[in-house]
Order: structure tokens, then C-alpha cells, then sequence
């Protein structure tokens, strides 16, 4: 009997990998069997399986060689740049598989960026240009030498940027360049498992600040090292140039810059007024500071101290008014009308489709009730046009005789005949008040014989005649009715001349005019709004159903308006609104003004980009009418379906753009440098004096960390930093001003019934029936509250209340937002506002306070080795050594002895934060 037997396999040795072409790995096994294949594994590293759930799986078989001997090699494609792969083997046949070999490790190849060159070259400025060959870098960076004695040192990061996508050419600036300096740089790119530096670029030399300099330059040559400080004498123009070793210079935020220079001592400084009004040029290490004017002069036994500083344009006056302009905009138009310095403000931060509120419920209504036309709430806490049409069919007349002709043109071929001398009426209710004028009144009529029509709105029985609306004396008898509309009155002049509201009755009569035999033929009747309807554009034309064709309906477009107040300036808005249907006029607008709209028919959502940003704005929905599908009143079952069914709006969410910034308005008359200063405190902004060679004397207005962040070659020789954890809130509640709440309707029930607003300020409700009595509070009387919830209910049945019956409220109303980060979590702030008059804005102040004083407050201070002063106030520090607590600004800098001290902060305090909210609030309350 046969005996079967398998043959031993021997196991796969470690595959030896290259990553020599872009894109691949190529795999070299050693061929240890003659038979069978090779299996190949490979994922990225750090994955926990060897299967499709792993990041960068794949697997292929290799035949063996046919003679355990050599490689076996194979190519695995379609891996990224530069990121790290592991590969394992095992050998195998149809019988039996080996083990699989411990993974081999390698990274792919990464092109990185090449072929660095320089695209542009100021005094203080170098744009660098390079290839980015890689498609999968994680980033990028900018290294710079610089050429000293001959040799190139002090090799450092000068910036930093995200990857690019794809590949294609980057752009790099340095802007911390320095005057007659030379540099070369190379571009280094990196994944988290590698990086690849381009070459260097070739050398280049930035220009001396003396060359095609616009502004007064130095009468001496400027050394590139040290100080070098000239005064050009007021009236000979003489420029002297003082010597000395060191000065002491103290650019400031919000403030004029100032420089100390000691000189030897000499009273004539001081006994002579000669050099007082002197032009100051001063340069540091070849750098020019913003200095132009002596400020003081200081005479001790071994030294005079000249005290300079710069802006001296900023003394000028300032004699502005401003009216609803953004911060950013006073400061700019007072720098750039009252001097003649370049001006550098920074757009303030923005953000987008920011919701202000939802209207989605009755409260919701209530609360922010609408203006423009008619309108009102629905029953299931929606918002409808009001009617503003009211169709009299045949059926409603009292006492008259209803005639049928299928041969005229009646609707439903269907009329009123009134014989000579004989009247009919009906009433209509009229939901809102009509101004002056705004009464017409028409009918589909006809005279059937020698007489006149007349109607009489409201008529009295004194009344012997009323408005005309239709007559024979000059045409021929028909019983082909059209439209005649009713003129004005004569004998009650004051029924149509005042507003009109409530029920209202309209009566008919015939044959006044006239003693000739013969009626009056009347299809129907229409009472209408002249603002919403015109009688010129009633149809007279009939559906196949017998039904007018067009108008009138029962619902025109009407426009209900509302005004959004957000906490921060808008500068466009938007609006998305659910509504029964789009056709026949709906609409929605938008309004920086009221006045002047963006609209869009036929919509659910509106996005307007405002001219220029606005404390508040005006939002609009056009609500109509729709079609009738079958008929459910008189008037659709006689006269007409056209639009006799209103649209509904059951929602609407109005959101905003908006900028970080305050509005101002008042007259300012200071000195330039005091109303910058203001209205910078105002704004949480900071601003200075910078010198630009291309520019010449700057002022730099920008917020604190907006621009980006400078390294600084100075060893740190001291330093120390304050982390205040507790500072940054993960929840906020804003109490703003209570606000009434008048005759909101309830029903008595022994149960508690909820309100529309909560909490409820305490002692504060009054609770009255139709006729004006007015009931006890407290438990053992006629109602309780709850003042928290919101809640009001019965105590017992002993209660003055009627258990089932309808009463009216009257309270105050605490305004209350709140808002956490995390749902429910944190111990929030809570703050008084009482510039918030609206749930809505208290809930955006919640949610503001915690945005911008996220993360903790750190304040530093530092002491640096050197006299370095050529970076900005206005930009952010990255100091090694320093904690990395993110980018620190500068609030202060003084540099003396060699050494510069700086203090530094970054976060902003819960604070500072409300505090600017109250002045944002003043500011629009001042505007409204």
C-alpha cells in the first residue's frame, strides 16, 4: 500500500528591500526552495494587523526560481513619498507554508522640494522659490545662513508652512532680513518619518539702506554693526553726528517710540535752543528706527541724556466725527487725514454664516415679533400674511333672490337679481387696521335695464345714497357682468377718509337714479386692501369650472420684516426658511438699511454680502397665497380658488458674516496719537511706529498674535513664564436686562401649565381675567410660579381661578444665555451684561466670552543677550529656550546694558473679554 509522505519546506529568509525609484519598494528574496512560491506582505509601520484594515496593505505571490539558489525579485508600486512601509515573507506550495519572516523596515524615497532660487530682494525683505517634487510631505521649512568673515553661520528656521498640494512651485518670504547683509537658504520638506533639504540657494545681498533710500538718508555712511545717530540742525540744515557707545532704545505699544542717548556731558544742550527742534535719524546694526525728534534733554554731572522719539506727526489734532464705522476704519481715515505717514491696518478676523436665532415656535413669534403687512401667528406656531381680500358670493346676501343662467358669464352661473328699488347687505371682518384710502370695494356686476347700482359701506338709515357702482344712463342693458368698482362717497365722506377696522357691513341697492323698470344683476362682491390689491387687475374670465381665473384672491404677497441685532458687526447675512410653498410671490429679502433690498422669489434660502458692515440689519419673508385643489368654503365653492389659501412659514433661521469688530460713533477732538489710543483700547487692538525703507515712517495697527510670528537669534540669559490654567472657561451665563412680558394667555389648570419665557423675576407677575380682576399669588391663594421653570398652576380648588378658563400674565423675565463647550461640563463663568436685552444676544455673549478666552492666559518675561531691536512690537515671538507655549506678544520691549528685556503675554482673560463686550454693547446701544 502506497505510502504518502510530504516533503520538508524550508522557510523564507528576510527579503533585502531598495527604495531607489519613486513611488516603489523593490523586494530581492533569497530563493531557499525549488518548488512552490513566495508570499509578500507589506503595510505601513505601526499598523496592529496584516490585513485590508491596515493603512497601505497589499500582498502578491513570487514563483520560486527553480533551484534553491539566487534572488527572486519583485517590485511593490503605488506607495507614498516618504512614508515608512514594513515587509514580511513566507514560502509556500500547495501542501504546506513556511514562517513568515520577523518585518523589514524602509522608507520610501521623498523628492522633497529642489531648485531653490531667489524671485525678490529689498533691504529688509527676500522671497525665496522652490520645486515641490513630493506628494505626500507633511510640511515644509525655510533655513537661512548668513555669510560672516567669509564663512557661513548661524544656520536657522525662518519659517514654517503646511504641505502643498500635489506638486508645483512654493514661495517662501523672509522678512526678518537685515540691510547689507548676505544670505543663501534651502527649502527642507519632511514627512513624520523623514525629510529631504534642497541645495543651497546661490548668495544674495540685500541692499544697504542707503541706496535709492526715498526718505532723508543718512548724511555719513551707516556701519552695519553699532550705533550711528545724526541731528539735522532746524535752520542751517547742518547735520551732526553724535558719538557714543551705546543707547538704550524703548519701542513701545500704543505709544510713541522712544530712544535714550547718552553723550558726553555739555551744558550748551542745554542753555542753547538750537538743536531742540532737530531732525533725528537713527540706526542700529544698519537698521533704522522709527526716531525723528528730541523729546527731552536731561543734563547729570558725567553725561547728557537725550531723550528722542518718534511719530511726532501724531501730535498733530484730530477733529473727526464718526458715525456706525468700524473701529478699523476711525483709526485708519484719523491717521491718513491728519498726517502724512504710510498706514498699515489689519483687516479685523472674520467669521461666517454665524446663526443669530430660529423662529420655530409661537414664543419664538412672540418674542421677536415681525413688522411690515399683515400678518399673523398660526396655531401650530407658524407665521401667515393676513387676508387682505374679502369675497362676497351670491349666498351671503340676506333676503336676496339668487338667479341662474348657464349662459352669462356668472361664476357658477350663478347671480343676485335686485328689482327696482330694492337692497340687500353683508358683513365682512376686517383682522387689522386700514389706513386712509386703503378701502376699495368692486363687484362683478351688470345692469339689466334704465337704472344705476349703488353701494353703501357701513350705511345708516339716513342715508339716502350712497357710491355709485354702476349705471345704464349712457349704455345699453346687459346681464353680462364686469367689473365696476365703487367710487368715492358723497354722503359719509368719513367712513372711507378714516382707518377702518373690525366688522363692517356693505349694502346694495338699485334704481335710485332712475324710475325706469329693470335690476341690477350681481355675481359678487369684493371688500379689499388698495395697498395689496388693484382693481384694474381682476380677472373677468372663467375656468372651465365656472370660476374666475385670476384675481382677486383672499391673500396677496405681504412682506413681514425683522431686525437682526447681532453682537458683532455683520457684513452680510443669511437666511433659510421653511414655508408651505414658494410659488406666487414668496419671497425672501435682505437689508442693511431697510430700505434697500436684496430679494429673491421663489426660495428657501437668501446669502447677501452687505456694501460695508452694520450693527444690525433687516430680514424679509414675502408670504402670499395659494391655489385652492378642491373647494372648502363659499367663496371657493362659487366665485374662485385662485390663492384663497395662505402660505405658511413655519421656520425661519437668520444668520450673519461678521467681523471681530466694534462700531463707533462720536466726535473725536484729541491729538492723533490719543484717538488711535482710544479707539485701539476700544478695539482690542495695539498699533506702532515702524520705520519701512520703501514707506518711511509707519503706524502698524493690528490685534495681538494676528500677524505672524518672529524668531529671534538672541540667547535667552533669563527668563520667566505665569500659566494661568484657570483662566480659560469651558462654559459661560450672561445675565442680561429683564424684559416685560405682557397679557401672555394661559388656561388654569391644577397641574403646572409652562409660560413662554423662563426664569421669571420674582413678585414680579400679575395675573388678570377678561374683565380686569386681579388675582393673589402664593400657595395658599389663587396661583404659584415657579419662578425657575417658568410654571404657573392652581395651588388647590379652592383657587379664585376657573379651572379649564383663559387668564392673562404679566411678569418680568430674566434675559439668560448660556453655553458649554462640552454639553452640561464645567463650572461656567457667570457675568452681568446688562447692555443684553434679548435671549438671543446673551447666548452669543456666552458663547463669545468662551470662544476668545480659550486656552490659558501665560504672561513671560524675558532678558536676551545683545541689543537686537529690529523686530516688531506688533508681531508674535518664538524664543527657544522658552517653554513652547504657542506664539508670545509682545507687550513691552527696553533694551540697555547689552542686554534687551522683554514681557510677553498670549490669551486674553475673562475680563478682558467681557469688558470689551460692554463696550460693544454701549456702542450699538448708542447707535439705536
Amino acid at each position: 500500500m502506497p505510502v504518502r509522505y510530504t516533503t520538508l519546506l524550508p522557510d523564507a529568509q528576510p527579503p533585502s528591500l531598495g527604495n531607489g525609484v519613486e513611488d516603489e519598494i523593490a523586494v530581492s528574496i533569497p530563493d531557499v526552495t525549488n518548488n512552490g512560491s513566495y508570499r509578500l506582505q507589506i503595510r505601513e509601520t505601526n499598523e496592529s494587523s496584516w490585513d485590508d484594515t491596515a493603512v497601505g496593505f497589499a500582498e502578491q505571490t513570487v514563483s520560486s526560481g527553480g533551484a534553491a539558489s539566487g534572488t527572486v525579485e519583485t517590485l511593490v508600486t503605488g506607495r507614498e513619498d516618504g512614508e515608512a512601509y514594513e515587509v514580511r515573507v513566507r514560502s509556500e506550495t500547495e501542501h504546506r507554508t513556511g514562517a513568515w519572516t520577523q518585518p523589514v523596515r524602509i522608507v520610501t524615497a521623498f523628492p522633497g522640494a529642489a531648485n531653490p532660487s531667489i524671485s525678490a530682494v529689498s533691504a529688509t525683505s527676500i522671497t525665496i522659490t522652490a520645486q515641490d517634487n513630493a506628494d505626500n510631505e507633511d510640511g515644509f521649512t525655510l533655513q537661512r545662513e548668513e555669510q560672516i568673515a567669509g564663512s557661513w553661520t548661524d544656520r536657522r528656521t525662518i519659517t514654517a508652512r503646511d504641505a502643498h498640494s500635489g506638486t508645483g512651485s512654493l514661495s517662501f518670504v523672509d522678512d526678518t532680513a537685515t540691510p547689507g547683509r548676505s544670505y543663501r537658504y534651502r527649502v527642507t520638506a519632511h514627512t513624520e518619518d523623514t525629510s529631504a533639504a534642497s541645495s543651497w540657494t546661490s548668495s544674495v545681498s540685500t541692499p544697504d539702506l542707503d541706496d535709492n533710500d526715498p526718505h532723508p538718508a543718512a548724511a555719513h555712511p551707516v556701519p552695519p554693526q553699532g550705533w550711528h545717530i545724526e541731528l539735522d540742525h532746524p535752520d542751517t540744515g547742518r547735520t551732526r553726528r553724535l558719538r557714543l557707545a551705546d543707547a538704550t532704545p524703548k519701542p513701545r505699544l500704543n505709544a510713541r517710540p522712544e530712544l535714550d542717548i547718552p553723550i558726553p556731558a555739555d551744558n550748551h544742550w542745554v542753555e542753547s535752543a538750537a538743536w531742540e527742534d532737530a531732525t533725528v535719524r537713527a540706526y542700529h546694526n544698519g537698521t533704522r528706527l522709527p526716531i525723528d525728534t528730541i523729546a527731552t534733554i536731561t543734563p547729570e554731572p558725567d553725561r547728557v541724556t537725550l531723550t528722542a522719539r518718534g511719530g511726532s506727526h501724531l501730535l498733530a489734532r484730530a477733529n473727526d466725527e464718526f458715525t456706525d464705522v468700524r473701529v478699523e476704519t476711525a483709526i485708519e481715515e484719523i491717521l491718513t487725514t491728519n498726517t502724512d505717514y504710510a498706514v498699515e491696518v489689519d483687516a479685523p478676523p472674520a467669521t461666517t454664516n454665524q446663526q443669530w436665532r430660529t423662529l420655530d415656535t409661537a414664543g419664538d413669534f412672540d418674542l421677536r415679533p415681525g413688522s411690515g403687512g399683515p400678518h399673523k401667528l398660526t396655531g401650530d406656531g407658524g407665521v401667515q400674511p393676513q387676508q387682505t381680500a374679502w369675497i362676497l358670493p351670491p349666498q351671503v346676501f340676506s333676503d336676496a333672490k339668487t338667479v341662474g343662467d348657464v349662459s352669462e358669464n356668472w361664476t357658477s352661473s350663478e347671480a343676485i337679481e335686485l328689482p327696482l328699488n330694492t337692497s340687500t347687505g353683508a358683513s365682512v371682518e376686517i383682522p387689522y387696521r386700514l389706513p386712509e384710502g386703503a378701502l376699495g370695494v368692486a363687484g362683478r356686476v351688470a345692469i339689466d335695464g334704465g337704472g344705476s347700482l349703488y353701494a353703501r359701506v357701513d350705511g345708516r338709515p339716513s342715508d339716502n345714497v350712497g357710491s355709485q357702482i354702476a349705471s345704464t344712463i349712457s349704455g345699453e342693458p346687459t346681464r353680462t357682468v364686469d367689473w365696476q368698482t365703487m367710487q368715492q362717497p358723497r354722503c359719509f365722506q368719513g367712513v372711507l377718509m378714516r382707518a377702518l377696522r373690525g366688522s363692517h357691513s356693505s349694502s346694495l341697492m338699485e334704481g335710485i337714479m332712475t324710475a325706469q323698470s329693470g335690476s341690477a344683476i350681481v355675481d359678487c362682491l369684493v371688500v379689499y386692501d388698495r395697498r395689496y390689491w388693484s382693481a384694474d387687475d381682476f380677472s373677468n374670465t372663467l375656468t372651465e369650472n365656472n370660476k374666475l381665473d385670476g384675481p382677486p384672491g383672499l391673500y396677496a404677497p405681504v412682506d413681514i420684516e425683522w431686525e437682526v441685532s447681532p453682537l458683532r458687526r455683520a457684513t452680510g447675512g443669511q437666511l433659510t426658511a421653511s414655508v408651505s410653498s414658494t410659488a406666487n410671490g414668496q419671497a425672501l429679502g435682505l437689508s442693511m438699511t431697510g430700505e434697500d433690498w436684496t430679494t429673491q422669489s421663489g426660495t428657501t434660502a437668501l446669502d447677501v454680502d452687505f456694501a460695508s458692515s452694520t450693527a444690525s440689519f433687516a430680514a424679509r419673508v414675502t408670504l402670499s397665497g395659494v391655489d385652492a385643489q378642491s373647494p372648502a368654503s363659499p367663496v371657493e365653492s362659487s366665485v374662485t380658488r385662485y390663492q384663497t389659501r395662505p402660505q405658511v412659514l413655519d421656520s425661519l433661521t437668520m444668520a450673519f458674516d461678521a467681523v471681530d469688530s466694534p462700531g463707533v460713533t462720536k466726535t473725536v477732538d484729541a491729538t492723533v496719537a490719543d484717538a488711535i489710543t482710544s479707539l485701539c483700547d476700544r478695539g482690542n487692538l495695539i498699533w506702532e511706529v515702524q520705520y519701512d525703507k520703501a514707506a518711511g515712517m509707519t503706524v502698524v495697527v493690528t490685534r495681538p498674535g494676528q500677524r505672524p510670528t518672529q524668531s529671534v537669534r538672541e540667547e535667552l540669559v533669563d527668563w520667566t513664564v505665569t500659566k494661568d490654567v484657570e483662566a480659560s472657561p469651558t462654559a459661560a451665563i450672561v445675565h442680561g436686562r429683564n424684559a416685560t412680558v405682557r397679557e401672555e394667555e394661559f388656561t388654569a389648570e391644577i397641574n403646572n401649565v409652562e409660560l413662554l419665557h423662563a426664569p421669571i423675576v420674582v413678585g414680579s407677575t400679575t395675573v388678570t381675567d377678561g374683565d380686569g380682576r386681579e388675582f393673589e399669588r402664593g400657595g395658599d391663594a389663587d396661583y404659584v410660579v415657579d419662578h425657575v421653570l417658568g410654571e404657573i398652576r392652581m395651588p388647590n380648588l379652592g383657587s379664585e381661578l376657573t379651572r379649564g378658563e383663559s387668564y392673562t400674565i404679566s411678569y418680568e423675565r430674566q434675559t439668560v444665555g448660556e453655553y458649554y463647550s462640552v454639553e452640561g461640563s464645567g463650572q461656567p463663568v457667570i457675568t452681568d451684561l446688562p447692555g443684553v436685552t434679548t435671549e438671543t444676544e446673551a447666548e452669543q455673549a456666552a458663547l463669545y466670552i468662551v470662544d476668545e478666552s480659550e486656552g490659558p492666559v501665560v504672561s513671560a518675561s524675558c532678558t536676551l543677550a545683545g541689543s537686537e531691536i529690529g523686530y516688531r512690537l506688533t508681531r508674535a515671538l518664538d524664543l527657544d529656550g522658552l517653554p513652547d507655549v504657542g506664539g508670545l506678544r509682545v507687550e513691552s520691549v527696553t533694551g540697555q546694558g547689552g542686554e534687551v528685556q522683554v514681557e510677553l503675554g498670549l490669551g486674553r482673560s475673562v475680563g478682558d473679554v467681557v469688558g470689551e463686550l460692554q463696550g460693544t454693547l454701549t456702542d450699538t446701544a448708542r447707535q439705536t
